[in-house]
Formats: structure tokens, C-alpha cells, sequence
């Protein structure tokens, strides 16, 4: 893997006749085994496709009776006879199987998407003809798919190596990655009293856990391996193992622990050790990359790719070789500082991501049309310490086929939660927002451009504006888009807010913003569009945060002011901003939205005499210098 995965750069039309929400049906009956990589595999791609992608698609859950599932989701429960005869109402027009050795395949016209994690089971000792039985039934899967996914690279590989894929295109999605954080916990059912090293996973052979209590020779390191345990004699074979090197009691299997303790042995270990022989994607040395840690994995299978550059790597298993492999990548992590290259590196593997893929898959297999490529928008949000809003505000802008998040150096975790939901993040020196909007614009895939500010929502009859106007075609090169405005959680419905209208879709080929400091617009060249539907902006939750706002401001215009000349006078000291809260608050009717109305107006005369207090500080300034 050499490059990151950005969001898919493509969107799709629907057909006239398919305007109603098309039903998919996602099977998630691998979920009966909890504590397992498809346990979660599962769990998270339905609470994706159904958080990012319900828009277009109606999803049905097909699930095992009896296992806890999220309760806005829609199930079909799975019967004994569905293994035999699967046959669903013609209202479902596709089927998305999550495993290789399903025995639920539909019957009918239904379209059939196909995930393959691996092909391991050629790979250990079982006898040859079951091989072949195993095989057999994977092929008459793909004969009947219309589409197949994989996890890796190397399971592709795998699979038109020792499969015929009748010439149908494998898609490669890799899986995403959730860690969830509890920051408070600090009760596991085992806590170490000493510098530990965590290995978590099915404890089975191939995940060869066995070879880790060597590590523990001339060191003081404990060794903790959680997981559930469904083979009894491999249990025996790492404890004789910690027999052999005289470690038993530095080496703990815990068995399956919740998500908190799985966190805050992530979260405390000194290294996480992975040297499984046998991966289709590797799920665990991602989660705790994303928590910057030091990954040491085998080089078998799909760890190289998952792992790239940012892991550990066991050359081989003799035990000397692999403790200067360990000793050797904890002095490189610790004295290069690799842990936010590491956090960066895994941020590619996200849930957003890798719905955003298996939905393009679903298009094509049920045959819609992309969107032309001059039809793509790129949508842009500028932020600084937004870690509140960001998450919800990409969200929000689903429809756009690319999402750049222009960030000025926030000090919150607005850039990791921004990168976690699959947008592209560009940090610039912020100086004014002409100049950071134009910016982020000519760094844009596409010529279409949605600019949204992080305390703005489009309606849902907005988007389906702007998703109608990529199906047909844009008849304007820029569009107006009117404002509902709301202070402290109240709408504002006068204050001069009353016909607030912004230019926020545009084409960048006859549009750009005009070069004000602050308080910019959008000059377009050509006749502007309108929408009918609003954006709904929520700029403040307090009068103290519209001050500060209103300071900031204040400064960029003072800046703007200083930089043409403009001297302040007792004018500007006291007329100016008293006719601001006199036309405000009366002319505009301020008065109307009672307590609201008086706030805005208050603070938007203040706002006034601070830029003039501020451009004589700028001007003193100068004159001291």
C-alpha cells in the first residue's frame, strides 16, 4: 500500500425510476460469535453504511436470533430454513454476504456482493481433499456473485491465484478501524505491576502467540495475551513455552476482555505484538497504531501491507533474532519520536472510508451511473479549535465527493477527528479567510465548490437540492443559499439575520472570494443561481462566545482598515457604533426577538468601537516602532 485512502471521488445517478431509497440487505450472522474479528467486522460496517449512507439506501440487517444489536438498525432474523432456500421479497434488490463460507446464499434476481477475508485455510493441515471442498464452495460463490470484494491486496492475490473469477473485478476495501476510548477506566480484571507487552486476538496457532514468552529473556517486561481460548492445547503450548525460558509468572492470558480493558491495555503497554501467520487484514496492530504504539508483527501474509512502513517487523522466529528486533524498534520509536507518524499512517483505515467503497460497489453491481466528472464537488470547511462541531459537519456534506477540512493550527483535536472521518486536512498560518478559502479552493480535486463553516447544517432538502443539480446538470455557475440563523439555541427572525443569504456552491473556474479580511464574499462572474432550502447556522451558545467572536473580528477588520490608510475619528469612536445598535435594534426589527434581539445588538456596537480601538492600537504601534 503506497498511498492514502482519501474519500471516493465518485457519486452516482439514479435512474427516474429509482428515486425511492433502495433496499440492501447487509448479512451480519457472523455477529452469533462475539469477542471475534468478524464480530466487529460486522458491527461496524452496519452502524456505517446506516450512518453515512441511509440517505440512498434503506439497509436490512440479516442477523442470528438473539444477538444484541444496535436498535436503529433494521434486522431480518435468519430462520433454519433460510440455509436451504433463501429467498427474499423482490423489494430487496441486493444482497451483501460478509463472509467466504456463508451458507446463506439468495435465490432469485437479487444482486449478490461477495467478501472475501482469506483463503488461510490453504495454508494449515488440513487434509487436501477438504481443501478442495472448502474451495469448491468459495468458487460456486463467486460464480454467483455479481461482485467481489476483498480485504487486502493479498488476499486478492490469493484468490485469483487459486480461484476463477470468471473475469469479474475484485475490489479491494480495507477495513476500518474504531477505537473507542475510555480515558477514565483503569480497572482491568488484571492490572500489571510492571512495564508490559500486549497481544490481543483469537488464541489459536496461526496467530502463533506461542513465541512471544521468549521475549521476556533479559528484560523485566510482562507479557499479557488476551482472547478467548477455543483450542485447550495451545493454551498448554504457550505455557510450556513460559516454562522453558523460566517466565511463567511474567506471562498472563486473560482470556476475552470488554473494550475498556482491550483500551487500556492498548492504551499502557510498552509495545503491541502481533506475529500472526496468518491474516487476511490484521485488525488489532491497527487499533493500536491509532494510539500511536510501537507494532511489531510477523512478516507473513497481509501484515507487511497493513503495517507498511510504521511497523516493527519479526525477520524471522528465533527467539535472539526477534528480541533484537524488539529491542532495536523500541529504540528507533522512542529516540525518533514515531508515534504521531504511526497515529497519521492509521488514520487511512477508516469506517467512513471503507463504506464510502462498499456503496460504490453496491452502485455498480446495481448498475447506476457515475456522476460526470465536471458534475464533482468538493466541499471545504474551514476551522480552528472546532472539535464540537467537525465530526457532525463532515457528516453533513456526504454528498460531496471530496472533503477538505482547512484547519489554522487549532490546539483541540479538531485535525485527528477531521482525518478519523476520511476528510483531507490541510493546516495553513490562518491571516485572513479570503486568502485561507482561496487556498483550500485552488487545492481542490474538483471545480465545484461547497463551502461550509463548522456551525452550519445544510437541511436534508438542501442536499437533495444539490444532489438533484448533479444528476441533471448545474444551470448556474454560482448559487445562493439563504441562512436560518440561531443565537444561544433561539432562531433569530429579525436583528438584520431576517434575510441573511451567503454564496456557497460555485464554480471556482468564474468564483473566488473577494479579499475582505473578514465578513468575505464570493464575487462570481456570471448570473447566480438560488436554492430554495436554507442552511441552519448555530454560531453561538453563549453571549461570551459572540464577543469573542465578535473581537476576532474586530482585529481582521482593524488590520484591513490599517492597510488602506483608513484613520479612526471620534466618528467611528461612538457615532458608528451607536447607529449599529440603533439599526439593529429598531430599524431591524431587533426589538422583536426580545432578549435575543437587544444581546445582538449590544454586541454587534461593540464589535464596531473594537475595530477602531484596535486599528489606534495598530497605529501606535507603528508610530513606537
Amino acid at each position: 500500500m503506497t498511498k492514502p485512502l482519501q474519500k471516493i471521488g465518485i457519486n452516482y445517478i439514479m435512474s427516474s425510476q429509482k428515486k425511492h431509497k433502495t433496499s440492501v440487505i447487509v448479512d451480519v450472522e457472523r455477529m452469533k460469535h462475539p469477542f471475534t474479528g468478524l464480530y466487529y467486522y460486522c458491527l461496524n460496517l452496519a452502524l456505517n453504511l446506516e450512518k453515512y449512507h441511509s440517505d440512498e439506501f434503506d439497509f436490512y440487517f440479516f442477523a442470528y436470533p438473539g444477538v444484541e444489536f444496535p436498535k436503529h438498525l433494521k434486522r431480518i432474523l435468519r430462520t433454519h430454513i433460510d440455509k436451504y432456500y433463501l429467498r427474499k421479497n423482490k423489494k430487496y434488490r441486493l444482497w451483501h454476504t460478509t463472509w467466504q463460507d456463508t451458507k446463506y446464499i439468495p435465490r432469485g434476481d437479487i444482486k449478490f456482493v461477495y467478501t472475501i477475508h482469506d483463503l488461510n485455510f490453504l495454508y494449515t493441515d488440513k487434509p487436501e481433499r477438504r481443501k478442495k471442498e472448502i474451495l469448491q464452495a468459495v468458487q460456486q460463490k463467486i460464480d454467483r456473485a455479481d461482485a467481489i470484494t476483498v480485504i487486502s491486496e493479498f488476499v486478492k492475490q490469493d484468490v485469483e491465484k487459486n480461484l476463477d473469477t470468471r473475469g469479474k473485478k475484485i475490489t479491494v476495501i480495507y477495513n476500518g478501524v474504531e477505537v473507542e476510548e475510555y480515558p477514565d477506566f483503569d480497572e482491568p480484571s488484571y492490572k500489571p505491576g510492571r512495564p508490559f507487552l500486549f497481544a490481543i486476538g483469537t488464541v489459536l496457532y496461526k496467530k502463533h502467540f506461542h513465541i512471544l514468552p521468549a521475549l521476556l529473556v533479559g528484560n523485566d517486561y510482562e507479557l499479557i495475551i488476551s482472547g478467548i481460548h477455543p483450542d485447550k492445547s495451545y493454551i498448554r503450548d504457550i505455557r510450556t513455552e513460559a516454562d522453558k525460558y523460566g517466565v511463567s509468572e511474567r506471562v498472563r492470558l486473560t482470556g476475552p476482555v470488554s473494550p475498556e480493558e482491550k483500551y487500556w491495555y492498548m492504551k499502557h503497554c510498552e509495545a503491541f505484538l502481533f506475529p500472526s501467520i496468518s491474516e487476511g487484514f490484521g485488525l488489532p496492530p491497527i487499533e493500536a497504531m491509532r494510539l500511536g504504539k510501537p507494532v511489531f508483527l510477523s512478516t507473513y501474509t497481509s501484515l507487511p501491507e497493513i503495517g507498511g512502513d510504521h511497523a516493527y517487523y519479526f525477520r524471522d522466529f528465533e527467539p535472539g533474532n526477534m528480541r533484537q528486533v524488539l529491542e532495536e524498534g523500541l529504540k528507533d520509536y522512542y529516540e525518533n519520536n514515531r508515534k504521531e507518524d504511526i497515529i497519521r499512517w492509521s488514520m487511512r483505515y477508516t469506517w467512513k472510508n471503507a463504506v464510502e467503497q462498499y456503496v460504490r460497489v453496491y452502485k455498480d453491481a446495481l448498475g447506476w451511473k457515475p456522476v460526470p466528472e465536471e458534475h464533482k464537488i468538493t466541499a471545504i470547511i474551514p476551522t480552528l479549535n472546532e472539535e464540537k462541531n467537525i465530526a457532525d459537519a463532515i457528516g453533513s456534506v456526504s454528498f460531496a465527493d471530496e472533503i477538505i477540512v482547512i484547519d489554522s493550527h487549532s490546539t483541540d483535536d479538531t485535525v485527528k477527528i477531521a482525518r478519523a472521518q476520511g476528510a483531507k486536512v490541510i493546516v495553513r498560518e490562518f491571516d485572513n479567510f479570503s486568502n485561507q478559502k482561496n487556498y483550500a479552493i485552488e487545492q481542490a480535486s474538483h471545480d465545484w465548490i461547497f463551502i461550509l463553516d463548522a456551525d452550519e447544517r445544510p437541511e436534508k432538502q438542501l442536499i437533495e437540492e444539490i444532489k438533484q443539480s448533479k444528476e441533471t446538470g448545474f444551470e448556474y455557475n454560482c448559487y445562493w443559499v439563504k441562512r436560518i440563523n440561531y443565537f444561544m439555541g433561539h432562531q433569530v427572525k429579525f436583528s438584520s439575520w431576517q434575510n441573511d443569504k451567503v454564496v456557497r456552491l460555485f464554480n471556482r473556474k468564474y468564483a473566488k472570494y473577494n479579499g475582505k479580511f473578514v465578513h468575505e464574499e464570493v464575487e462570481c462572474s456570471m448570473e447566480k443561481g438560488f436554492f430554495k432550502h436554507k442552511l441552519l447556522h448555530y454560531p453561538y451558545d453563549s453571549f461570551a462566545s459572540y464577543e469573542q467572536k465578535m473581537s476576532r473580528y474586530a482585529k481582521l477588520k482593524a488590520r484591513e482598515y490599517l492597510n488602506k490608510g483608513l484613520r479612526p475619528n471620534v466618528f467611528h469612536f461612538y457615532l458608528k457604533p451607536a447607529y449599529r445598535f440603533f439599526y439593529n435594534y429598531i430599524l431591524r426589527l431587533g426589538i422583536l426577538d426580545g432578549k435575543t434581539g437587544y444581546y445582538i445588538a449590544k454586541g454587534s456596537a461593540k464589535g464596531i468601537a473594537m475595530r477602531y480601538r484596535y486599528l489606534r492600537e495598530m497605529y501606535n504601534e507603528n508610530s513606537d516602532a
